[in-house]
């Protein structure tokens, strides 16, 4: 158990790759505009992780970072402005128009709908765009259906995002010690925990489409 390739020295190479990881993460989203493609290298090696493939963490990340940096940095702007006018958007259904209006009901069933969409959007999007090549159409269009496809394993990961969330603000707010734990792994800690599956579901398509003129190969 407790040898160099045991599970416990295993689980304390895990945590200390995942710490790496969100401080690269945080560096190359310090620009802003570069999210896109630091969000793709992080799910890019998370995948990697929970494969117990590759072995430099920075190498990892650099590598998808670079690939994916020109189309990541557009879809990063492109779906950080979404989600602020989704964001927006409730905020004046809420607090400008005529509460308990039915043209009120309406917006806000509306915007729930399409902020599900985008949340499940957001689950698969990054983690295609490092492992496929395609266009930013076509990889946006993919993250669509896998989550649609995957429906049932999606509604898992969200359910688990949110709860990670939902902890984190809780600790922030009244357990500050616990809050610690979140502030060392930070976002990536999701991106983990999504991989688990994420990794299972794109070795899938692999497995169906191994060879495609439209959809590249995975390199997940």
């Amino acid at each position: 158990m407790f040898q160099a390739d045991g599970p416990i020295w295993r689980l304390f190479s895990i945590l200390g790759d995942m710490i790496i990881l969100h401080m690269l993460w945080l560096l190359c989203c310090i620009p802003i505009v570069t999210i896109g493609p630091a969000t793709a290298a992080a799910h890019y090696v998370a995948m990697k992780l929970v494969k117990d493939e590759g072995k430099s963490v920075i190498g990892m990340f650099l590598k998808s970072f670079r690939k994916n940096f020109k189309q990541g940095m557009v879809l990063g702007i492109i779906f950080t402005a979404v989600g602020i006018i989704l964001a927006t958007d409730f905020y004046l259904c809420i607090y400008v128009l005529e509460e308990s209006s039915l043209f009120q009901f309406v917006m806000l069933s509306a915007l729930g709908f399409l902020t599900l969409l985008y949340l499940m959007e957001m689950i698969y999007l990054w983690a295609v765009l490092a492992a496929f090549d395609n266009t930013l159409k076509q990889t946006a269009w993919n993250a669509l259906m896998l989550a649609v496809s995957y429906s049932r394993d999606t509604s898992v990961m969200l359910a688990e995002d949110l709860l990670i969330g939902g902890a984190a603000v809780f600790s922030i707010a009244f357990v500050p010690q616990l809050a610690v734990l979140f502030t060392i792994f930070g976002l990536p800690l999701i991106f983990g925990v999504n991989s688990l599956k994420l990794r299972k579901i794109l070795d899938d398509v692999k497995t169906d489409h191994s060879q495609t003129d439209d959809g590249g190969n995975i390199d997940a």
